[in-house]
């Protein structure tokens, strides 16, 4: 498939403590994904959704970024390994489209300017019709950029002063309402449509 044919992918935030439910519903959203690949810090994505556990080296990674399917990629240490593999995970993203998952943002990233291979699937990924989702405990140490650039943020319970201002200011509620979230609630705006809905997660769903 040619750029000019595909479809402008969406760059999904999706925060909220532990237990929020942020996992489950991102991997429901996901769950017909032919083509996925997830930075996996726990192994969670490998046990429960599906996918191909993948690392912690890089030759097991550039085998499956070759081929059609699920992958979870398992690092051990974080931040230097998460550089390399959005690195990896832009060239595979230009290839065709497909999804990927980056969980716990705050761990790898910080509020300021993105890390250099990371901010720039961010910024430019979407053209190559690729979705992405951005998954945090902590919205308010994660890096703006993702924030910044998102089609959707979606918020589950949050238990900090700073994480709930953070949400209420991007999702544009008062702070009351992100603070009145129970676990598996959300709140999430669509900054395509301009629409801003309430739910839970339906923990039944398939995933």
């Amino acid at each position: 498939m040619t750029l000019e044919r595909r479809r402008e992918g969406r760059l999904y935030v999706v925060a909220g403590a532990s237990r929020s439910g942020k996992s489950v519903w991102t991997a429901q959203q996901v769950a017909r994904a032919r083509r996925l690949l997830v930075w996996d810090l726990l192994g969670e994505w490998s046990m429960r959704y599906r996918c191909r556990r993948v690392g912690p080296s890089y030759d097991s990674l550039l085998d499956a970024l070759e081929l059609q399917g699920r992958f979870a990629f398992h690092a051990v240490d974080m931040v230097e390994t998460f550089e390399t593999f959005c690195e990896l995970a832009w060239c595979w993203l230009r290839l065709a489209p497909g999804v990927l998952v980056v969980e716990e943002t705050a761990s790898v990233t910080s509020p300021g300017k993105a890390p250099p291979a990371w901010g720039r699937i961010v910024r430019m990924g979407l053209r190559y019709g690729v979705d992405i989702y951005a998954l945090t405990q902590r919205p308010a140490e994660s890096d703006k950029t993702a924030f910044g650039n998102a089609s959707l943020i979606h918020a589950g319970r949050a238990t900090t002063p700073g994480d709930r201002r953070t949400l209420a200011e991007y999702l544009d509620v008062p702070v009351d309402d992100v603070g009145r979230l129970k676990p598996l609630e959300w709140i999430e705006r669509d900054y395509v449509t301009g629409i801003t809905r309430k739910g839970r997660v339906d923990i039944r769903a398939k995933t």
